[in-house]
């Protein structure tokens, strides 16, 4: 059953509609309402319960979400956003399950023989996306959680990185006028699939894009970005203090020409933060969408 709701216009849903669309019980919706005021958007003068398009969409992800291992009372603060979100990281961990467990067993061979059949499947961009970032990821937290040696660590790393490798034979050449950077790690940091991911998603997005490899100090990376005419430079970072960090940066932004910019990812530099010279990217959707930005931006004053 549906009905308009008088002071928008707009089309409400029926409770019955609600909960099959949710995937959600009557019993849990009522204990939901009670414990955390999940009021619908509207009832009627006999009792019926309506509900927005977006409040359903709202109850299936938290559905989905707890399902997934997470506590109600640590989601229902979430925006649908976030929500969205952790969906996001729950199916593709439930789509690593069996490429896990080839890293968990050290089998070599079946670890690659799954991630090249996923690499020839899907386009590049979906295979860093959907299995690459989240593999290691996921393989992170079990060597953290004592699940995993760093053995299997490295293991996997490996084969990820020559997978990479030999995806940039996908991206289009670049054009003579396409924007440029260079990716690396600073100083001490010896994790450079960040800076390898960072490099391809821009090569494959058109731009003019050279990985440094990792370890580099300041002084070498300027001098780089000098040499190749650059407009940015990436840095990547998963371990490190924010001090040690902090100072890095301050020295490279001190060696650059002003108009390079440095763009900063990874969970170590989640504590620096973006500042003067400097642009933070909590995640990948920003970072490309700076990319596209920067890219059309550079063509349409070419």
């Amino acid at each position: 059953m549906r009905r308009i709701r008088q002071d928008k216009g707009q089309a409400l849903i029926g409770m019955a509609e609600a909960l099959s669309a949710s995937g959600i019980s009557k019993l849990l919706l009522h204990a939901w309402e009670r414990r955390y005021g999940m009021e619908p958007a509207e009832r009627s003068p006999s009792g019926r319960r309506f509900y927005t398009r977006d409040q359903v969409e709202r109850l299936r992800l938290l559905k989905s979400c707890s399902d997934g291992g997470y506590r109600i009372g640590n989601l229902v603060d979430l925006n649908t956003e976030a929500l969205s979100r952790i969906e996001g990281e729950l199916h593709a961990r439930s789509a690593l399950a069996e490429i896990l467990e080839a890293v968990k067993a050290m089998d070599s061979d079946r670890l690659q023989t799954q991630l090249q059949a996923r690499a020839e499947r899907d386009t590049p961009e979906q295979f860093i996306l959907a299995t690459a970032l989240p593999l290691m990821r996921e393989v992170g937290s079990l060597w953290a959680a004592g699940d995993a040696s760093i053995a299997a660590e490295h293991m996997t790393t490996a084969h990820i990185k020559r997978i990479l490798g030999g995806l940039f034979d996908h991206c289009p050449q670049p054009r003579p006028d396409a924007p440029r950077l260079v990716a690396t790690t600073p100083e001490r940091e010896e994790h450079d699939i960040g800076a390898l991911v960072t490099t391809l998603l821009a090569r494959l997005r058109g731009w003019n894009a050279l990985f440094l490899g990792a370890n580099l100090p300041a002084d070498e990376i300027a001098e780089a970005a000098h040499r190749r005419g650059v407009h940015c430079v990436c840095l990547s970072a998963l371990t490190g203090r924010k001090a040690g960090l902090e100072r890095n940066l301050q020295t490279l932004r001190s060696l650059l020409a002003p108009e390079i910019q440095i763009w900063i990812g990874g969970a170590a530099y989640h504590a620096v933060g973006s500042r003067p010279g400097v642009q933070y990217f909590p995640d990948l959707q920003p970072f490309l969408a700076a990319l596209d930005a920067l890219h059309t931006g550079e063509h349409a004053s070419a």
